[in-house]
C-alpha cells in the first residue's frame, strides 16, 4: 500500500514531472483546505475569546507536526526505518480537521443529538468526521458524470495514519471512538473482508463495559506505526502544552499540588501507577517553585524554603527590576516545558508488532487479522522509563486545575446551550433555506442520498461540526437575540 488514493478517480492521476510526492500533495491539499484555516477559531482547551496566546486547535496540530515530524525523525535514525515525514506531517496537520466548534463538548452533544434524532443509527465522532472532510466534504474533485464528490481524494495510507478507531458505529457502542459505517469500504480496502469479519464476530465482546481494556487493545494493536507516531505526538502536545497554557492564565501555579493530589487518590489509579503518578506531579509542582519561588513580591530574588530550590542564574544578588524578573520567568517556563518534550520524545522506541500482542494480551487481540509483515504494522510504538505515566500526571493536572476550573465550566455550560439550540433549528427540514447555497445544492442534488431518511440529520450534523466558535456564537446570536435586528442594538444601548 504505497500511494493508492481512497478513491480512483481519473482528475486525480494529474502529471507533475516528479515535483511532489504523493504524500506531500495530500498535505498541501490540507494546508490549502478550507476545514484547515478554520482550526485558527476553534477551541483546544481555552475558548478562542480568551487572550491571543491561547492555543487553537490550529497552533496545537501545527505543534502535534513538529512533535511527530521529531519522533519519526528519530525512529529513523535509530533503527534505519523509512517512516516518510511528509505523511507524518499530513496525517499530523489533518488530525483534528473533523473537531466542532468548542471542542469535546460539541462533540459530545451532536453525537447525542444525531442519535436521538435517527434513533441511534446515526451518530458523531471528531475522529471519523476527519476522514468525511477528507474524503467528501472538501470539494476539490467533481465526478459529473456519476455526480459524485470526492473531496481531496488523500492517499489511502494518509487516511489509515489518521484512523485511530477502526470499529464501525453500527458495530460499536455508539458513544465514542468509532468510524462512520459510510466509511467502511475503507477498512476493508486497507486489511480485507476479513478484518470487516473478525469485528462482526466479536463486537459484542469487544464493546462490553467490563471489556473496555480489550477494546482499548483492539484500537492500539490495529494502528499503523505513523497513527501511533501522531497519537504519541498529540498525547505530548496535550499534557505540555495546553498546561502551558494554564501557567501562562493563572489557573495553575505552585498551590495546586495538593489539590490535584486529592482528587488522583480518589481516582482509582492502579497502585504502580498511583505512586508514578504522584511522583510526577510533585517533580511538576517542584519545577514551578524554583521557577516562581526565585523571585519575592517586590520583583527581587529570593530563596524558596523548599530544600533544593534552584536559584536563577542571571541573579548575583537581590537587585533586579520587576521586568526582568517576568522576562526571567518566561523563559525559564519556556525551557521548563521543553525540557518535558524532548525527554518524551527520546523515549518513544518501538518493539516488534506480534511480540507486543503476544504479550499477556487477550486471546481475541491476538487473532485480529493484519500483515504483520507490512512496513506500518511490523512495530508497536512503546514508551521507555514509565515516561507515560509522567504524561498522564501532568495529563491530571491539567484536567483538574484547567478543565474543572469554574470559569471554564460555565462557560462549557454556555456552548452546550448554544450547540443545542442550533441543531434544534438546522434539524428542522422547513430551515433548508438557512443553510449555505453548498449545502443546499448538495442535499438537493442527492449527496446525502447514501443516509435514507437521515440525510437531512447527517447534514446538520456535517455543517454544526464544520463551524468555527466564533460563527456558531454569531449564528447564535443572529437567531435567537432581538438586538441582532439591525438598528436595535444602538437603541437599546442608549
Amino acid at each position: 500500500m504505497e500511494s493508492i488514493r481512497v478513491y480512483e478517480y481519473g482528475y486525480d492521476n494529474k502529471k507533475e514531472g516528479g515535483i511532489r510526492t504523493p504524500y506531500q500533495i495530500d498535505r498541501d491539499r490540507i494546508i490549502h483546505s478550507g476545514a484547515f484555516r478554520r482550526l485558527r477559531n476553534k477551541t483546544q482547551v481555552f475558548g478562542v475569546f480568551t487572550l491571543d496566546y491561547y492555543r487553537t486547535r490550529l497552533t496545537h496540530s501545527l505543534e502535534v507536526s513538529q512533535i511527530a515530524r521529531s519522533i519519526a525523525s528519530n525512529m529513523n535514525k535509530r533503527y534505519g526505518l523509512n517512516i516518510d515525514i511528509d505523511l507524518i506531517e499530513a496525517i499530523s496537520l489533518a488530525h483534528d480537521i473533523g473537531h466542532p466548534p468548542f471542542g469535546h463538548v460539541g462533540e459530545s452533544i451532536i453525537n447525542e443529538k444525531l442519535k436521538g434524532i435517527t434513533d441511534g443509527e446515526c451518530g458523531f465522532e471528531a475522529n471519523a468526521q476527519n476522514i468525511r472532510i477528507l474524503n467528501f466534504l472538501e470539494k476539490k474533485f467533481y465526478d459529473k458524470d456519476n455526480n459524485k464528490i470526492y473531496g481531496l481524494n488523500p492517499s489511502l495510507k494518509t487516511i489509515d495514519g489518521i484512523l485511530k478507531y477502526k470499529l464501525p458505529y453500527s458495530l460499536s457502542d455508539k458513544s465514542k471512538h468509532f468510524i462512520y459505517d459510510s466509511d467502511i469500504f475503507i477498512l476493508e480496502r486497507l486489511h480485507g473482508k476479513s478484518f470487516i469479519e473478525f469485528i462482526e464476530k466479536n463486537f459484542h465482546y469487544i464493546n462490553k463495559y467490563e471489556n473496555k481494556n480489550i477494546k482499548e487493545e483492539f484500537f492500539e494493536a490495529s494502528r499503523c506505526l505513523e497513527c501511533q507516531i501522531l497519537n504519541a505526538a498529540d498525547d505530548i502536545a496535550y499534557a505540555t502544552h495546553d498546561l502551558e497554557d494554564g501557567v501562562e492564565s493563572k489557573l495553575i501555579d505552585a498551590t495546586g499540588r495538593s489539590k490535584v493530589k486529592r482528587y488522583v487518590k480518589a481516582s482509582g489509579f492502579l497502585a504502580g501507577d498511583l505512586a508514578g503518578i504522584e511522583s510526577g506531579i510533585d517533580k511538576f509542582f517542584n519545577g514551578l517553585t524554583d521557577i516562581f519561588g526565585s523571585f519575592n513580591d517586590n520583583g527581587r530574588a529570593a530563596q524558596t524554603e523548599r530544600s533544593g530550590a534552584r536559584r536563577s542564574p542571571l541573579l548575583s544578588g537581590d537587585n533586579i527590576y520587576p521586568a526582568m524578573c517576568q522576562i526571567k520567568i518566561k523563559t525559564d517556563l519556556k525551557e521548563f516545558f521543553s525540557r518535558y518534550i524532548s525527554k518524551f520524545i527520546l523515549n518513544v522506541d518501538i518493539e516488534d508488532r506480534e511480540k507486543y500482542i503476544g504479550r499477556g494480551k487477550n486471546d481475541l487481540i491476538k487473532k485480529i487479522p493484519l500483515d504483520f509483515k507490512n512496513d506500518s504494522y511490523k512495530y508497536n510504538l512503546i514508551w521507555k522509563n514509565e515516561v507515560n505515566v509522567e504524561i498522564k500526571a501532568l495529563k491530571q493536572i491539567s484536567y483538574r486545575l484547567v478543565m474543572e476550573n469554574k470559569d471554564i465550566l460555565l462557560n462549557r455550560y454556555k456552548v452546550k446551550n448554544i450547540i443545542e439550540k442550533l441543531f434544534c433549528v438546522f434539524s428542522d427540514k422547513n430551515n433548508l433555506k438557512l443553510y449555505p447555497d453548498d449545502f443546499q445544492e448538495l442535499y438537493e442534488n442527492g449527496f446525502y442520498g447514501g443516509f435514507g431518511k437521515n440525510g437531512f440529520y447527517v447534514m446538520c450534523g456535517d455543517y454544526i461540526s464544520g463551524m468555527t466558535d466564533i460563527y456558531a456564537v454569531k449564528l447564535y446570536s443572529a437567531l435567537f437575540e432581538a438586538k441582532s435586528f439591525p438598528g436595535i442594538s444602538s437603541s437599546i444601548e442608549s
